[in-house]
Formats: structure tokens, C-alpha cells, sequence
């Protein structure tokens, strides 16, 4: 063989073996890449793991009535419910924030059970008027008369402070505080209205016909 061939077979021999170690060395690479990537993905996994039963180990928010105010824990749990729930959806809310939430949920259910009252007050009211007309005694046709004549007995014998603790409670439209002012007022000489006319008038209730519309006086 002539030194020409001998020198041509060792430079492909050379290239064959540079290419196998190259390539050697590419599957080298890809599996360690392979394996990074599979242990990052693990570690990632094991993390949300653990925020998870982080999570679900959590002591959920409540609230416990303050002695003297068990009667409300419902109000308590409730409420506790809805902050945890808010706390939960909002995980990076400040202390601030939760106070902010807190106070304007406090507010909408004081507006709501101030709205509740009034409503439940005027039913009452109602209530009560209607079964005064009813009555056979002081209702039918007699009733504006007999209403007139409940506000002289209250002007006989109330004072102020008896007027406004009528008012505020709305006991002045209770059949019975209004046939005990009745009574005082058929003792009563003069049965003229307060305003000097006759009870003509057609006024809803003894409250109405007291502190006119509304909680102020006419």
C-alpha cells in the first residue's frame, strides 16, 4: 500500500472517531439537560405540594361572640365565613385591606338592618292601624273621632318626653296605649283636636294623627 492510501485511510479513521465522540458527547448533553429539566419540574411540583397543604391545613378566619352577645354567634359565624372566603381570594391583601373590607361589610349590614326595622315598623304600624278601624268599639265610622279624642287624653295627662318615647318606639300606634289615652280623653270636657278642629280628618294611625307625617309634629 502506498504511503498516499496509508495516509488517506488515517484521516478518515480521524474523522470517523472526531464524529463519534461529538456525537457522544451531544446525548451527553441532551441527557443531562433531560434530567435538569425533570428535576426542575419536581421541585416545582413538591413546592406546589406543600402550598397546598398549606392551604388546606389553614385554620379557617371565625369569630367568637364576646360574653354576653352569644345569642348572635350565628351573626359572628357568618360574617367570619364571608372574611374568610375574601382573605382566601385575596392572598396578598394587607392588613389594611382586610380592615377596609372588613369596616364596609359592617356597614352594608348595618344599612340593610336599619332598612329591615323601618320596614318591619311601618308593617307593625299598618298592622296595628288596621286592626283599630276593626274594632267595633273604637273603629268603623267612629274611628276619627275616637282617634281625636285619645289625643286630648294624651295632652291631659302625657308630657313631652312621653310624646317622643311614643314616637321613637312607635308604641303610640299600639290599640291599647291608644284606648287607654282614649278613655283619659272621654273624661275630657273639651274633645277638640289639638289643632282646634273637629277629628274629621282621615289620618292613617294614633301615630300619624300624633307627630303628623313622618316623625316630626305638624
Amino acid at each position: 500500500m502506498s504511503e498516499e492510501a496509508n495516509a488517506s485511510t488515517d484521516t478518515t479513521e480521524a474523522t470517523a472517531a472526531a464524529a463519534t465522540e461529538e456525537a457522544g458527547a451531544d446525548v451527553t448533553d441532551t441527557a443531562a439537560t433531560a434530567d435538569a429539566a425533570a428535576e426542575q419540574e419536581g421541585a416545582e411540583g413538591k413546592d406546589a405540594e406543600k402550598a397546598g397543604d398549606a392551604e388546606a391545613g389553614a385554620e379557617p378566619f371565625s369569630l367568637a361572640a364576646p360574653e354576653g352577645a352569644e345569642a348572635f354567634q350565628a351573626d359572628f359565624d357568618a360574617f367570619a365565613g364571608d372574611m374568610d372566603a375574601w382573605l382566601k381570594a385575596n392572598p396578598n391583601a394587607t392588613a389594611r385591606d382586610a380592615l377596609t373590607e372588613a369596616a364596609m361589610r359592617q356597614a352594608r349590614l348595618a344599612g340593610d338592618a336599619q332598612k329591615q326595622m323601618i320596614t318591619q315598623r311601618d308593617a307593625q304600624l299598618d298592622a296595628w292601624a288596621g286592626d283599630l278601624r276593626k274594632d267595633t268599639e273604637f273603629g268603623g265610622e267612629k274611628y276619627d273621632a275616637n282617634v281625636a279624642t285619645a289625643i286630648k287624653g294624651l295632652e291631659a295627662v302625657g308630657t313631652p318626653e312621653l310624646r317622643q318615647l311614643l314616637d321613637e318606639t312607635g308604641l303610640g300606634s299600639h290599640p291599647d296605649v291608644v284606648r287607654a289615652f282614649w278613655k283619659v280623653g272621654q273624661m275630657v270636657a273639651d274633645t277638640t283636636v289639638v289643632n282646634g278642629q273637629a277629628g274629621t280628618s282621615t289620618r292613617r294611625n294614633f301615630a300619624d294623627a300624633l307627630y303628623g307625617n313622618g316623625n316630626g309634629k305638624e
